[in-house]
């Protein structure tokens, strides 16, 4: 924004050109009503410098670090010393228990103590006794598997004499159906010659006069067919002359022989119809060839006459002879008793092989070691219930300065071992958490240093963490938390309160800058415009790190070159006459160019 200046006018020779300065630019009239005014355009030169971003953020104060205390023991709380807000300093005593209370948690731990031994030594006697249960049974279980065996054997005889007695019963009557069955087998296989010198026959039949004469019929149909294509063809064409013909001569006599032409087409077409016709019917008629599996109605018919039936009842009746029962049932009550005792010895050797192979529950090597450095444990832990006892006897101390944010206990209360007491918070190492929006925190990162305002006092600080998950405020924009450490803190400071942040983000030294005023940013980039060969002209740039006044370019403008402030109502390819935006009169006014004659300079308030 321009100084506002007072209106002057300033005559310089005889001639009068009016310049009127309108956001940036101005407008130089000749001196003759004929000459065409030229504007003027506001110019600043690009400078080598430094850009430093700053990315302004609000949060709240934290502590850095946060410790809650839990109660060592089981024991009655004899003093409170603090409440909810209090700031306390490091080594200060906040809470005594009652030792009386304490003495009786040392005292459990030596009887816990007392009862892991015992309870070890009445687990390994119950082991013992288990062992030796399943020894007893593995020497009753091996005396059983030999009677098992021997019974086992007995059995199998039985069932030997039994089956040789049935088997001398049947063996004549066996033979017998296996004469009768041989001869059965005879007449089958006659019947079944039979058939297959019908099929052979037959097949000769097809092969040597059904499938010939089909095929000579079928050839000439097909003769008969290609000669009407031909008739038909040749009839085409002599209709498509006669059209010719009647095309280029439209006389009676043409007509007549088209009409003939057209006749003749149309019998030759219907007769080559016909002849495929009776070509692909009787194409569809060919004859099938005889197939064997065709034959076997014929071979059923023949066993159920005559001699197959004959053959098959025979076989029948030996079947039935051969069916004989002997006498054996005197050696299946033997079998029957045998076989009882039998079961009777598995049912005892089962019983006492699951007994041999059950897990007796034995204590292992390994378990007796566990339960040792259990007992070991638990007279490490009996002394670590002592020295917990001996560092409660001399209370609950704050391991730094902070401030109290929970009390869980009170004064007369009874805490168990774990209980939580308070929570302390560190106030000397305090930072600020904030949010950075989506458009600001790829330029913030951990190292960078920050200036934080809090009550009225400004504070050193650096980003000590930036976190990599966003969240969602409540109208759904995306937000990236980042901790700020308070490198100074001291007591005006205060845990949950605002505070603004300013972080030095990224920073470019001795680069081209341009003023941000004159950058423009459009669809395809940012832009700016530049006076070449007195012509307005667009020029692409390439941008880097920006401050409020100042952008860093990386491409598209050099050092010194001139670029147009601001072109007003101006547009891109119109002429224009640079005036140096730095280069102001000593009274206010704006300069004009070196080359103006004889020029009225009248000055306002820029736009």
């Amino acid at each position: 924004m321009k100084k506002k200046k007072s209106k002057k006018k300033l005559l310089i020779g005889a001639g009068v050109i009016a310049v009127v300065a309108v956001g940036g630019v101005s407008v130089l009239g000749g001196r003759s009503s004929g000459e065409e005014a030229v504007p003027q355009v506001e110019v600043v030169k690009a400078e080598i410098g430094d850009v430093q971003q700053t990315v302004e953020a609000s949060g709240t104060v934290v502590s850095e670090e946060s410790k809650t205390y839990f109660s060592p023991v089981n024991a009655k709380v004899d003093k409170v010393d603090f409440k909810e807000g209090d700031t306390v300093k490091a080594g200060t005593e906040l809470v005594a228990f009652d030792k009386k209370d304490l003495e009786r948690e040392q005292k459990k731990a030596d009887l816990n103590v007392e009862s892991g031994k015992l309870d070890m030594t009445n687990t390994i006697n119950k082991s013992d006794k288990a062992v030796q249960k399943q020894k007893d049974a593995a020497g009753n279980a091996s005396s059983l598997k030999q009677q098992v065996a021997a019974q086992e054997d007995y059995v199998a005889s039985l069932k030997a004499q039994i089956s040789q007695v049935t088997a001398n019963a049947q063996a004549q009557a066996a033979a017998e159906s296996a004469r009768k069955a041989a001869e059965a087998q005879a007449a089958q296989e006659a019947a079944q010659q039979k058939i297959q010198q019908e099929y052979a026959a037959d097949l000769s039949t097809y092969q040597n006069k059904t499938l010939p004469a089909y095929q000579n019929t079928l050839n000439e149909l097909n003769n008969t067919m290609n000669q009407t294509l031909q008739e038909y063809n040749q009839s085409e064409s002599e209709y498509q002359m006669a059209f010719q013909t009647w095309s280029a001569d439209q006389t009676d006599e043409n007509a007549d022989a088209l009409s003939i032409a057209e006749q003749l087409r149309s019998e030759s077409q219907i007769a080559y119809q016909d002849a495929k016709r009776d070509y692909e019917d009787y194409k569809a008629q060919k004859p099938e060839a005889p197939v064997l599996s065709d034959y076997t109605g014929e071979s059923s018919a023949i066993v159920s006459d005559g001699t197959k039936t004959e053959t098959s009842s025979d076989f029948s009746d030996t079947t039935e002879t051969a069916t004989v029962t002997a006498d054996t049932s005197a050696l299946e009550s033997e079998l029957e008793k045998a076989s009882s005792d039998l079961a009777e010895l598995q049912s005892k050797l089962s019983s006492e092989e699951a007994t041999a192979e059950a897990d007796p529950g034995a204590v292992t090597e390994e378990e007796k070691e566990k339960m040792e450095i259990t007992n070991n444990l638990a007279e490490l832990d009996q002394m670590s219930a002592k020295e917990l006892v001996e560092a409660a006897k001399k209370g609950i101390h704050a391991d730094f300065n902070g401030v109290v944010t929970k009390v869980a206990v009170v004064e007369g209360s009874t805490t168990a071992l774990g209980t939580e007491l308070f929570t302390l918070q560190n106030t000397d190492k305090v930072d600020v958490t904030v949010n950075i929006s989506k458009y600001d925190y790829d330029k913030v990162q951990e190292g960078q240093s920050a200036q934080i305002t809090l009550a009225g006092k400004t504070y050193e600080g650096e980003v000590i963490k930036v976190s990599h998950i966003a969240t969602q405020n409540e109208k759904g924009a995306s937000l990236i938390s980042a901790d700020i450490r308070i490198k100074n803190p001291d007591e005006d400071i205060f845990l949950g309160v605002d505070a603004k942040v300013t972080i030095q983000a990224q920073k470019a030294e001795n680069v081209v800058v341009l003023p941000s005023e004159v950058v423009n940013i459009g669809k395809e980039g940012s832009f700016c415009y530049i006076l070449e060969d007195g012509v307005i002209t667009r020029k692409d740039i390439t941008t880097g790190i920006s401050s409020d006044d100042y952008i860093e370019v990386t491409d598209g403008i050099e050092a010194d070159e001139q670029v147009i402030r601001d072109i007003g109502s101006l547009q891109e390819g119109m002429t224009a006459q640079a005036v140096d935006a730095s280069a102001e009169g000593a009274d206010g006014t704006d300069a004009v160019p070196a080359d103006a004659e004889d020029v009225v300079t009248e000055t306002e308030e820029g736009a």
